[in-house]
């Protein structure tokens, strides 16, 4: 995605209404994958196993992870796959048990992206 639109206000009010974007679009792949990430992170029980797993001191078999939380059995391997897919948690298996731990390189990226939305809103002095 390349494209610059100029967006030129045509109010005829004396101060001007609209601002003109001086940005390229966010790449498509780049927002998939954030809108991705936060979307995992939009359920109260998904942020619950990610605030259990910070202070792990290791992996965290999901039934440590089941006893924690007041949701069946399906109910916390359905949140656990979906912070998987997001990449927000490794899963290790090891027999018929899995083994959670987060990915901090995951949660930096997301991070980093609030942290530049953050920057250019002090920048404008938003």
């Amino acid at each position: 995605m390349s494209k610059t639109r100029q967006i030129a206000c045509t109010c005829t009010t004396e101060t001007a209404c609209c601002v003109a974007l001086q940005t390229q679009p966010i790449d498509e792949t780049i927002s998939a994958d954030l809108s991705a990430g936060f979307k995992a992170l939009g359920d109260l029980h998904r942020v619950a196993v990610i605030h259990l797993l910070s202070a792990a001191p290791g992996p965290v078999c999901v039934v440590d992870i089941e006893r924690h939380l007041p949701l069946s059995q399906s109910t916390v391997s359905y949140h656990l796959k979906t912070l998987v897919d997001a990449g927000l948690l490794d899963r290790e298996r090891r027999g018929r048990w899995s083994y959670y731990t987060l990915r901090p390189d995951r949660l930096a990226e997301l991070s980093a992206a609030l942290d530049r939305y953050r920057s250019v809103l002090a920048a404008t002095g938003s």
